[in-house]
């Protein structure tokens, strides 16, 4: 196996915002264009089948791109146990994706909303595949984030380069959906050529596949369940409504989860870290927590607060006056930046702590009360339903989650200032509220520029006066250098 060095997590969170900043630029470059070119109805058909194959490639998938992080990052020190436990983790694989694929093909042959657009439903069944063997799950293990962000970004540019050359009509949404396959899973057919540079595959009868199916079963309810929930508003409103409405709110969805992925950026480097300090160190263990924490705190409350001020000119920028009515749930899915990112770091405690079954339990109520809220609110109100469906969600999880990890709550509450970063923001939007009924320029981009400048130079300013602990370490850390 070839040796590779851990980098530190500063390394390792900076590599990560480089990738999520990929992931949060390109669709900014590209978005604007496939929105106009395709027009909503387009736009919801692919948004439709992406988040169909979602929600079978969790079923394939059995909660290993959770847990054969832990489970990697757990033996990483030693090769010999590593190479074996990524061994059979591909094993289960191959057999649950090759059952899976199998209940795709029937689903698109019986059911009519899926067969009315089947090609377009095969080209996704592609990534079921690619998404199975993309063994993401072991690079995180090992901390190899410096080549997870040079491939991605490079497999970003391909697709942008394909976009532009291949998709210049409403016609083309089916060429689209090939690009976004690519793009999204691309890169794991080079996961899957370094993997020998890393393994060593070992005969079948020193392989243990069954001592897995026990610690896996609690990461399968909640995986399934987690990535259902998360995208249960599209899948419903896809088969409730039209794909236009689908294609409105896709754009909605889409300004979501970049902010979201902007916000998680250092928050989703530490899991592989936070199951080796578990074992070996309980006091980094607790600072790291709570660093994500306060880190959410900040940057979730900036997020939401510039988003809110500013939606019509967001929304006109990416999508154009065909999405003008994707305004409203802009603002109704705002809320969940905060809820989803909160989510996220409790969900690592439980992780990481071996809490397993409480992980499984909450993402489980997520999807049924995710289901329920769907039902009730789309009908009525369509896309503006779904994004509070999301927020409501959400909201409902994080409370779940705050009862089970309420023990750890209580013994880092007193290491963890709440009020400075929600009522800085609150501040600064008034300020900047005030300031806009005397002047506000008129162009789309130079208000959110505009607001985005003013927002972040009174926010600072309050969170330094609020001494507020992340801000006021950076300031030192610049200053001292």
């Amino acid at each position: 196996m070839k040796y590779t060095r851990v980098r530190s997590l500063k390394f390792n969170a900076v590599m990560n915002m480089i990738l999520m900043s990929s992931s949060f630029i390109f669709p900014l470059i590209t978005v604007p264009y496939v929105s106009r070119v395709l027009d909503p109805s387009g736009m919801g058909a692919v948004a439709f089948a992406q988040s169909i194959i979602s929600y079978f490639s969790l079923a394939a998938l059995l909660g290993i791109s959770t847990y054969g992080v832990r489970a990697c990052a757990q033996v990483r020190d030693d090769p010999k146990e590593l190479s074996r436990t990524v061994e059979e983790l591909l094993i289960i694989l191959a057999a649950s994706t090759t059952l899976t694929f199998a209940a795709y093909l029937l689903a698109l042959q019986f059911v009519p909303r899926l067969a009315g657009d089947k090609p377009l439903f095969l080209i996704f069944g592609t990534a079921l595949w690619l998404a199975s063997f993309g063994v993401e799950w072991f690079y995180q293990a090992i901390e190899q984030y410096g080549y997870i962000t040079i491939r991605s970004i490079a497999v970003k540019l391909i697709g942008l380069i394909l976009m532009f050359a291949f998709v210049h009509q409403a016609s083309d949404y089916h060429v689209y959906g090939m690009i976004v396959v690519f793009t999204g899973y691309g890169a794991n057919i080079l996961n899957m050529l370094r993997l020998r540079a890393f393994i060593t595959l070992m005969p079948f009868k020193e392989l243990n596949i069954r001592r897995h199916f026990k610690p896996m079963a609690s990461f399968l309810v909640s995986s399934v369940s987690s990535g259902m929930y998360a995208q249960a508003d599209m899948v419903l409103l896809g088969f409730l409504a039209t794909n236009h409405v689908v294609g409105i709110y896709q754009l909605v969805a889409k300004i979501k989860t970049m902010l979201v992925m902007a916000i998680n950026s250092v928050v989703n480097v530490m899991l592989p870290r936070l199951s080796y300090y578990a074992r070996n160190s309980q006091e980094k263990y607790h600072d790291l927590l709570v660093k994500n924490i306060d880190f959410v705190l900040l940057f979730a409350s900036a997020g939401i607060a510039c988003a809110a001020l500013c939606p019509d000119a967001i929304i006109g920028i990416l999508g154009g006056s065909q999405y003008r009515s994707a305004v409203l749930p802009l603002l109704c899915i705002l809320p969940a930046l905060l809820f989803v990112s909160l989510n996220t770091v409790l969900s690592q405690y439980l992780i990481s702590s071996g809490h397993e079954r409480q992980y499984a339990i909450v993402n489980f109520a997520g999807l049924v009360s995710s289901i329920i809220y769907c039902l009730i609110l789309i009908p009525p109100l369509g896309a503006t339903g779904a994004a509070i469906s999301c927020s409501l969600c959400e909201l409902t999880a994080l409370l779940i989650r705050c009862w089970y990890a309420r023990d750890f709550i209580t013994t880092i509450r007193k290491d963890i200032r709440i009020l400075p970063a929600p009522t800085s923001a609150i501040t600064a939007t008034a300020v900047i509220l005030l300031i806009r009924q005397a002047w506000w320029p008129a162009q789309p981009l130079l208000q959110i520029i505009t607001t985005g400048t003013g927002f972040t130079i009174l926010y600072i300013t309050l969170l330094l006066l609020l001494k507020e602990k992340t801000i006021t370490t950076m300031i030192h850390r610049i200053q001292t250098r």
